[in-house]
């Protein structure tokens, strides 16, 4: 008989059991301990035991469900209007006996019960409370097709698809670095600076990605020292075991209204990648809507490419 109960501080050895057996796919991290779900998880100011539901069956957790919130428009607290389904899994020997979907049900039933006016399944931001670092490469970003698993299940609970995000990576090897003579000229008019301080972040960058190492990266005009691009970075170390490979994610690439569509997007990327490169990192991940053509242009024309996609999903009423 399965036992269905909100989260103790008993269980994450049990969680992180589970988390492995599961085989999530490309993009969830992998030989974590306990401590990376107590700091990423359990510590944030907004986490409510109520929100995590475990399936035990003789006193073993098989399967779990962590639903949560996102903030409000200022990103100074929480927004109760949109519930999210954040993170669900099922022991593989406990699949196909309406676990998840109990697991599911008692979700919503919470995220009802706070307030939740709608509900989605998968996190994006800004409404990604949860599992960064460890579940969608660079930020959370939705649910990914290649945890094939977890995109049938919602299909068939009755869930829809919405908005996709495209996932791009590549290697920084300097093979792949893309031969342009306009990013030749524009390399002259500009330098790269650095930085650990961010442009005021808020309350809800802080929670999730105070946690990381990050670096601002920005380019300045050597004129006048002007700031005309910037993007942020952040370190994946959770990857490292399942990826053998030393990534960074990019976070925030912004290019001021004026050197818009002139390559100076894809010269940050590119400058920033020549600058890590000499850190000994070998593989970068960002994330772009896939209504987006320009960003997604700006990504493919600095060596980026396509590795996966994430999907928010929605209840059908």
């Amino acid at each position: 008989m399965i036992e269905y109960r909100p989260f103790q501080n008993s269980d994450p050895p049990q969680l992180v059991k589970l988390w492995r057996s599961c085989q999530l796919g490309r993009g969830a991290a992998d030989y974590f301990s306990t401590d990376a779900l107590e700091s990423l998880v359990f510590s944030q100011p907004y986490f409510d035991r109520n929100g995590l539901i475990v399936a035990c069956s003789e006193n073993e957790i098989v399967g779990f469900v962590h639903a949560g919130f996102g903030p409000n428009e200022e990103q100074t607290t929480l927004s109760h209007d949109i519930g999210i389904v954040c993170m669900v899994m099922v022991a593989p020997s406990f699949r196909r006996q309406g676990v998840g979907r109990k697991l599911i049900e008692r979700s919503e039933a919470y995220l009802r019960e706070n307030g939740a006016k709608s509900i989605q399944a998968g996190m994006a931001d800004p409404m990604d409370p949860f599992y960064h670092g460890l579940y969608g490469g660079s930020r959370p970003a939705g649910v990914l097709e290649s945890d094939s698993g977890a995109v049938l299940f919602f299909e068939a609970i009755g869930y829809q698809p919405g908005i996709k995000q495209l996932i791009f990576q590549r290697s920084f090897s300097p093979d792949a670095d893309p031969v342009n003579f306009q990013i030749i000229n524009l390399r002259r008019k500009v330098e790269l600076v650095t930085g650990t301080d961010l442009d005021k972040p808020t309350w809800w960058w802080s929670t999730r990605y105070g946690r990381f190492d990050t670096i601002q990266f920005q380019l300045k005009l050597k004129e006048d020292k002007r700031p005309i691009a910037k993007v942020t970075v952040v370190g994946l170390d959770f990857y490292l075991p399942k990826w053998q490979e030393r990534a960074i994610g990019f976070l925030q690439l912004e290019v001021d209204e004026d050197h818009r569509q002139q390559g100076y997007g894809q010269l940050l990327l590119l400058e920033v990648i020549r600058h890590l490169r000499e850190e000994m990192i070998t593989l970068g991940e960002v994330h772009a809507p896939d209504a987006d053509p320009i960003i997604c242009s700006t990504l493919q024309r600095a060596g980026f490419a396509t590795v996966d996609t994430g999907v928010i999903y929605h209840r059908s009423e």
